[in-house]
């Protein structure tokens, strides 16, 4: 009995050594990662939204043009590097990092597209303060879309670039039980910092985001490597929220019953997200305008950002 005992307490001591030896190593790596000098950060605004602290930045002068981000890990307003300048010649363009990522405050929450939604109303609203042109990347097309159906008047035209919500599902009960897993303290840290490892976000950039590996330099790695880990462990509950789906939108109807013009915008190479969903608008809005780039994935601004420039721009007169 008495050497059952011991063995129970000599592993109950080696857990406890394991535990906090990993959770120091944890938040080692994220003090280096967050010790970098950003300068991004310095030039950008606040905006204390019922969101949390949000940062953005707003660039030229003219009507206003809102420019929103993909949910993929280490993703900010730093998408938008190859678009800002060509496209605030014409227009206010304005550029924030979404709740829970770049700069911007990260909460321990799980994150919805209805509240991304309200966010970009409640941004108009707040910030821009008159109805602006929006783009929008991947999972933030379908949260500009919900942002329309909740307020019609904010919204003058919308520029889609790969909406997801055709291809994804609403959570099921599996996927519950991994948004809680990911959300864990010690577990759910572990797994988001192996995905936000520099090694795994080279995979991902390289795979899954660009068709030209050439795109994918040292600095871009860095860039999101370290836009992944502001916030230190917080940014594990976004993470949680995009990895079980918790930000599906279901926006068919809302897209049949638009009223506004629509470009829809697609990359020919995107694995993760196939241009032929973009057949499945087209056969419910035949009449909008529609690009397909070649030689690009999830991000066609980004590769092919001279062409795309200038089709916005011409889409936006």
């Amino acid at each position: 009995m008495k050497q059952s005992k011991k063995r129970v307490s000599l592993f109950c001591a080696v857990m406890a050594v394991c535990t906090c030896t990993l959770s120091a190593v944890q938040h080692i790596l994220f003090y280096i990662a967050n010790k970098k000098q950003n300068t991004q950060q310095i030039s950008q605004k606040i905006y204390q939204s019922k969101e949390g602290a949000i940062t953005y930045s707003v660039y030229g002068t003219g009507r206003p043009l809102l420019l929103l981000h993909n949910t993929e890990i280490g993703a900010s307003s730093l998408e938008w590097q190859n678009n800002i300048e060509s496209l605030s010649r014409m227009y206010q363009v304005f550029v924030p990092d979404l709740p829970g990522f770049g700069n911007s405050q990260k909460s321990k929450i799980t994150y919805t597209a209805y509240q991304y939604a309200l966010f970009i109303n409640h941004f108009i609203t707040d910030i821009i303060q008159r109805s602006a042109f929006v783009v929008a990347s991947s999972a933030s097309a379908d949260f500009a879309v919900m942002a329309y159906a909740l307020n019609h008047d904010n919204i003058r035209k919308l520029v889609l670039i790969s909406p997801t919500a055709f291809q994804n599902t609403i959570p099921t009960e599996r996927e519950n039980r991994k948004r809680i897993l990911y959300q864990l303290p010690l577990i759910g840290t572990q797994i988001f910092i192996l995905s936000a490892s520099k090694k795994a976000i080279k995979k991902n950039l390289t795979e899954n985001l660009f068709f030209s590996k050439e795109i994918v330099t040292k600095q871009l790695i860095e860039n999101y490597y370290t836009m992944a880990h502001r916030g230190n462990e917080i940014a594990r509950f976004s993470f949680a929220s995009v990895q079980s789906q918790f930000l599906y939108a279901d926006i068919q109807k809302t897209l049949k019953e638009m009223k506004i013009p629509l470009c829809i915008v697609w990359g020919k190479q995107n694995r993760c997200n196939p241009p032929e969903q973009m057949d499945n608008i087209k056969s419910i809005r035949p009449y909008d305008t529609y690009f397909l780039f070649e030689n690009t994935r999830i991000l066609p601004h980004f590769e092919n950002s001279k062409v795309f420039n200038e089709n916005i721009h011409s889409f936006l007169q």
